[in-house]
């Protein structure tokens, strides 16, 4: 398990590249030189296989720099997958760690061990409106699209993270999170806006990460709930650093019992509502609110707004991406100011607190009555000896669908007595599973989030 510190430095307020990223970090001027040297051009578009190292993190806020579009690939995915990926983004250059699945192909540019730290020469970044990064979205529900941010969208997602989380120079944030998901790329991302130093590990592991918590002044970490799970395990009832201020968890719902039982180590999680979409965060709830706002993901970043039509949450602000393009063209364009349909199904209280239920897609509709997967998963998981619960939905002559669900125990599985006992009394008859099976583990993304269309494999 390895993990680099990275410290950005200030630029002088009149370099052209200060507009952009105020700090850099040290390798960013090596990196810059090492694209010129490839004949990297302004106008064009660099795929970026990266892993989490500080060689992607540098070329992270040195590709903006030289004026090109970057777009990112998912090293957990599978070659075909990658292949296809590659296929439809249009690119000029690709760019490859040896440890990425996109290596292998012959048009793939080695990306050196490291970048010389070196003085940044003159720059012409992007402009606003400019096309600045291309991120594949997760495919929870089936086949990706290519989402497209501009600098703008980049810029102001990045400034409202740094404004509610007060980062700053001295302050510092531990990155496991894949740097090829905008919840990854957007923590180098903020570093560069508010010159908070990064933690940055190779990936994820509860013992490694709970040891650099509690060795470094860390003071705010980003998370998937699989991710926060294994860590409140991990440090049994040692309480979180008095320096760690932020457990900011994304992608996916949190339980009663997961808050809870973080809660008591005496810091309750960030719970936050993002998309690759809106650029990574859309609402984040801050630990002052926690106790009043259970199970909430927060308020609205700084201009960032949400409204519920229909049941289905919207977006709209200046962190919203430009549409979904192919071949480096926009099919789907959003129009500026508009309002988003993110397909998630939300309420928003009269304080402005957003609570999400789930996708659209997920929503199971058993004899006139609707049941949300996330709801009863969160029920579920409830019983001491059912470690994560999946619900998805079959199809059904009398009641148009009924619920199933894939179980994942701690220890041994629950009989099915034992397993129909339980639900008779938590679960309203309605919502209840009529099929069942257990597993050793649930289909997830490499940010963790459920991929409920493949619970039925």
């Amino acid at each position: 398990m390895t993990y680099w510190t990275l410290t950005p430095r200030a630029l002088l307020q009149g370099h052209p590249a200060a507009k952009m990223w105020p700090y850099v970090l040290p390798s960013v001027g090596g990196a810059i030189e090492w694209l010129r040297a490839l004949g990297v051009e302004r106008g064009q578009r660099v795929g970026l296989a990266g892993v989490n190292a500080p060689t992607t993190a540098a070329l992270l806020q040195a590709l903006p720099l030289t004026g090109v579009t970057t777009v990112l690939f998912n090293r957990r995915l599978t070659l075909v997958e990658l292949e296809n990926q590659v296929a439809h983004a249009r690119l000029d250059y690709l760019i490859a760690d040896r440890a990425h699945p996109l290596a292998e192909r012959r048009q793939a540019i080695s990306l050196p061990d490291n970048f010389a730290d070196q003085p940044l020469a003159e720059v012409t970044p992007l402009a606003d409106h400019d096309a600045a990064l291309v991120l594949f979205t997760s495919g929870t529900s089936g086949q990706a699209k290519a989402a497209r941010l501009s600098w703008s969208a980049i810029r102001h997602a990045a400034d409202a993270a740094v404004q509610v989380f007060s980062l700053a120079s001295g302050t510092t944030w531990l990155g496991c999170l894949p740097l090829d998901h905008i919840g990854g790329a957007s923590v180098i991302f903020r570093s560069g806006r508010g010159g908070g130093t990064v933690i940055l590990q190779d990936r994820f592991a509860a013992t490694t990460t709970t040891q650099i918590i509690d060795q470094h002044e860390i003071n705010g970490i980003s998370v998937v709930p699989t991710m926060l799970h294994r860590l409140v395990s991990e440090r049994e009832n040692r309480p979180w650093p008095p320096a760690l201020r932020y457990l900011l968890t994304g992608g996916g719902p949190l339980t009663s019992e997961l808050i809870a039982r973080c809660t008591a180590l005496g810091l309750p999680p960030c719970q936050t509502y993002g998309l690759t979409e809106a650029a990574s965060q859309v609402c984040t709830l801050l630990p002052h609110h926690a106790l009043m706002h259970p199970g909430s993901a927060g308020l609205p970043l700084p201009g960032m707004q949400v409204q519920i039509s229909n049941g289905v949450i919207e977006v709209r602000g200046p962190a919203l991406f430009s549409g979904y393009e192919e071949q480096g063209v926009v099919r789907e364009p959003l129009a500026p100011n508009s309002w988003f349909n993110t397909g998630d199904l939300g309420h928003q209280d009269a304080h402005g607190f957003l609570t999400v239920y789930g996708r659209r897609t997920d929503l199971i509709i058993s004899g006139g009555e609707n049941i949300y997967p996330a709801d009863l998963e969160a029920t579920l998981e409830r019983h001491p000896a059912i470690a994560e619960a999946g619900v998805y939905a079959i199809a059904d002559a009398e009641w148009g669908q009924i619920v199933a669900v894939v179980l994942v125990a701690h220890g041994e599985p629950l009989s099915d007595a034992e397993f129909i006992a339980w639900c008779a009394i938590n679960v309203a008859n309605f919502k209840r599973p009529r099929r069942w099976r257990w597993a050793t583990a649930l289909p997830r993304t490499a940010t963790g989030k459920l991929q409920r269309h493949l619970l039925a494999d």
